[in-house]
């Protein structure tokens, strides 16, 4: 009997009748593949339709049905929570800016959930927004001026407006590797670090935007570095 369970379950699974069955959870796995949440909720509610199909005509199960009707409609609802956040977040010029520059893929509601959880601040020439090998207090993001970067006493960069301030060390809780002072006065946004670790730790779409976004930056200030030891090991020789 158990042999012949077996061969029926078999024979069911990769029949033409399990067809809606094996689509339903095909596009449940790719959904869990998409990088974007609006992708990953599409993907999810094509499964559930597929699935409510499989449960009506083949299975003939109304528990199945009334499940994925509640997925289909969970998801729908956070379609409705985004747009609605979409349409009442609303920029100044720096944040739109700044939003444009690192944050375009993130949709408008989590870009101003993001700028709402720091601050917007003037700072003078002299301050200085982090000291090297110690913990960094807060991402920074110069929206306008300039700091100079030092390790072990030397200069060793700019980091000129459009630029983040200790992006890799707030992250991963790892003392700055340089000092960082403003050489002129300036406007910035600053989140705390501690604040900064738990949205990443909380909201995986914001998380994901700001990691993709250090990367760029870090990559760019190595091309920049790259490019400054280039020219002073030309003019050495």
């Amino acid at each position: 009997m158990g042999v012949i369970a077996i061969e029926l379950s078999l024979e069911s699974a990769l029949s033409p009748s399990g067809f809606l069955g094996h689509l339903a959870y095909l596009l449940l796995v790719v959904s869990m593949i998409m990088r974007r949440m609006l992708w990953l909720r599409i993907f999810v509610i094509l499964s559930s339709i597929a699935g409510i199909c499989y449960a009506i005509f083949i299975l003939t199960d109304p528990v199945s049905v009334f499940w994925e009707t509640t997925l289909i409609a969970v998801n729908i609802l956070q379609f409705v929570i985004s747009a609605w956040q979409n349409s009442r977040a609303r920029f100044s010029p720096d944040e739109r800016r700044f939003m444009d520059q690192h944050f375009s893929g993130l949709p408008t509601g989590q870009q101003r959930i993001l700028l709402d959880l720091g601050e917007w601040s003037n700072l003078p020439a002299g301050a200085i927004l982090c000291t090297e090998g110690v913990a960094v207090p807060a991402l920074y993001y110069i929206s306008s001026g300039q700091a100079a970067v030092a390790a072990h006493g030397k200069p060793v960069g700019v980091c000129a407006s459009g630029s983040f301030v200790g992006e890799i060390s707030v992250s991963t809780a790892a003392p700055a590797s340089a000092t960082v002072t403003m050489t002129e006065p300036g406007l910035l946004w600053r989140i705390e670090a501690e604040r900064l670790r738990s949205v990443m730790e909380l909201r995986p779409q914001i998380a994901n935007a700001l990691k993709a976004s250090f990367f760029v930056a870090l990559r760019d200030k190595l091309l920049r570095t790259n490019m400054q030891l280039s020219v002073l090991a030309g003019s050495d020789k």
